[in-house]
């Protein structure tokens, strides 16, 4: 309305003319309607706020009463309007408000303890939160695009991840993953693009090659195949030839290279000597249990072929002590703030996908590829690999291989396979902490809740770390929780707190402290807990506990409001509030 002329007297204008463009806008606003819908907006929030602050529901017994309250409310929404203001247009003055800050990792984790939860709904609106958040940034694309392919949402995934190819067409994992994306939606010329495109862009990447192989053998195109296979294992041999010369290096040892490339040139590059070659073709299953149930013949097969040939058993992988003395966990490449994080608490089969079992002096192309496809959740993808390495002579049955079958059969919830498979993983590396906590995980999840406590308590007894300590801590805490071993309970929680803090790990280490009668402490940690996620109905249920403990009504009521707002399940936990209510005389507002 006075744009211009705001424009034109700039700070010559005097105070007659402010109060003249007051009364212009007031009556502008009255006659066209716009301040009566606007305090018809307002209205709805101003209720809220009577009812959600002062819990006040019914008629005043008096215009005095009546006079007090909306004095009372009249200072305090015009409190709130100042601070909304200040916020809006801060005076440079003024100092900043503190706010509480989710960081995107902690986000991340949130989603990740969701995921394992399989509170799909709660995780899908984190990897949105960040998305939103920055929506420039490809990694949350990719990360939003694995959930989605988690979830089996192939339409989603595929447009995730062709929006991340999009903000960086150089991008390799992009690229694979839109081809991946194409082969499972059956849109093979376009997956053959983007396979191409990615072993043009960079040509020494071995998982490239390697699925663009993969996408061949599913052609029928043999020829192409091996050429595939071929250049893979080439690269993956010259990495593996660099790496080891950069560790002689670093340790004053450096080996002659002509001697190790003649040794290296009597080995085709899948690792067969160079006069028993032979091409490895695995037909497509017809899907993924379909693949799992093939696996299983071949492993039978190859353990009676074992037992009754001269031959050399296939190599297993060796673990290299000086690498898997260091935590081989995915997150913590994701969080370089914090020291651990990975999965979380409840039922659940899903175990994250990307665990790095431990880094082995011989490896393979297609144990490269698992390790991909597994860190980006395409377990539909990965039957057909782990089919390839069961027949790679310098692959075969290891310790990873039986750790990966068993994590898919967990995604089945296939549980007597997958302890199968893990006790041939404990067979051949019984030291190792990874094999111990997936049997942890299976056993929690299958409900055997005293087998999982002592795989976990062996897992972090270890000195190395597993690849998912921080949801080794969450159920290892509420197994002792659930036998009443409070103390245990608040040290375990009091580490996963230490490496990755999320609510939950907050959340259990307030209800230890309660349970202990530790009620300050408990405050405290259920504060925290509140802080990451107030849409916890279980900490405001404790909350209202600890309030009621302590004599503070209007804290108690408020908590007690919120927790049946967000519908609390736990019938047990209610029913101790209800009681301890009924004891103390107050906290429910229907009283």
């Amino acid at each position: 309305m006075f744009g211009k002329q705001v424009a034109k007297l700039e700070s010559d204008m005097d105070s007659e003319t402010l109060e003249e463009q007051k009364c212009q806008l007031s009556y502008e606003l009255n006659f066209s309607g716009k301040y009566f819908a606007f305090k018809e907006q307002l209205k709805h929030a101003v209720v809220k706020i009577v009812r959600d602050k002062y819990l006040k529901t019914t008629s005043f017994e008096s215009q005095e009463e009546l006079q007090t309250f909306i004095s009372e409310l009249y200072v305090f929404l015009v409190d709130q309007m100042h601070v909304a203001l200040n916020q809006t247009m801060p005076d440079d003055v003024q100092g900043t408000v503190a706010t509480i800050y989710t960081s995107s990792e902690q986000l991340q984790l949130f989603a990740f303890e969701a995921e394992v939860n399989e509170n799909f709904e709660m995780a899908a609106a984190y990897y949105k939160e960040r998305l939103v958040r920055e929506p420039q940034n490809l990694d949350h694309w990719l990360d939003y695009g694995a959930f989605c392919l988690l979830t089996e949402d192939n339409i989603k995934a595929q447009e995730c991840f062709r929006k991340a190819l999009s903000l960086n067409q150089s991008h390799i994992h992009s690229l694979l993953l839109c081809g991946v994306l194409a082969v499972l939606l059956e849109n093979y010329e376009q997956a053959e693009i983007f396979f191409e495109d990615a072993t043009c862009l960079e040509p020494t990447n071995v998982v490239a090659w390697t699925l663009l192989g993969l996408y061949y053998e599913i052609q029928n195109n043999d020829i192409r195949m091996e050429m595939a296979f071929h250049e893979a294992s080439k690269q993956l041999q010259a990495w593996m030839l660099q790496a080891q010369v950069t560790k002689q290096k670093s340790t004053g040892v450096v080996e002659d290279t002509e001697e190790r490339g003649k040794r290296e040139s009597s080995l085709d590059p899948w690792g067969i000597t160079n006069g028993s070659a032979t091409a490895i073709k695995v037909e497509a299953p017809a899907g993924p249990g379909a693949a799992l149930s093939i696996l299983d013949k071949f492993l039978e097969e190859s353990s009676k072929l074992q037992s009754d040939s001269q031959e050399p058993i296939l190599t297993t992988q060796t673990w290299d002590p000086s690498i898997s003395q260091k935590p081989s966990n995915t997150f913590i490449k994701e969080i370089p703030t914090k020291k651990e994080a990975s999965k979380c608490q409840d039922s659940s089969a899903l175990l994250h996908p990307g665990l790095h079992y431990g880094v082995s002096q011989t490896t393979t192309i297609f144990m490269e590829t698992i390790r991909f496809l597994m860190k980006v959740k395409a377990v539909q993808y990965v039957h057909r690999v782990l089919a390839h390495e069961l027949l790679c002579p310098q692959g075969g049955p290891s310790c990873e291989y039986y750790l990966v079958l068993a994590q898919t059969h967990i995604l089945k919830k296939d549980f007597a396979k997958a302890e199968e498979y893990l006790q041939q993983a404990a067979q051949m590396d019984y030291l190792n902490p990874n094999v111990w906590g997936l049997k942890g995980h299976l056993y929690f999840l299958s409900g055997n809740h005293s087998e999982a406590k002592a795989c976990y308590e062996r897992t972090i007894s270890f000195v190395v770390d597993a690849s998912e300590m921080h949801f080794i801590f969450l159920r290892l805490g509420l197994i002792y929780l659930e036998e009443k071993e409070y103390e245990k309970a608040k040290k375990t929680y009091m580490q996963a707190c230490k490496r990755s803090p999320s609510c939950l790990t907050w959340l259990g280490l307030g209800i230890a402290c309660y349970r202990l009668e530790e009620l300050t402490e408990a405050e405290d940690a259920l504060s925290e807990a509140n802080a990451l996620n107030n849409y916890n109905a279980e900490v405001w249920a404790y909350l209202a506990l600890v309030c009621l403990k302590v004599g503070r009504q209007l804290e108690a009521e408020q908590a007690y409001k919120y927790m049946i707002k967000l519908k609390l399940k736990d019938e047990a936990l209610l029913a101790e509030i209800h009681t301890l209510q009924e004891t103390v005389g107050f906290g429910n507002p229907s009283f």
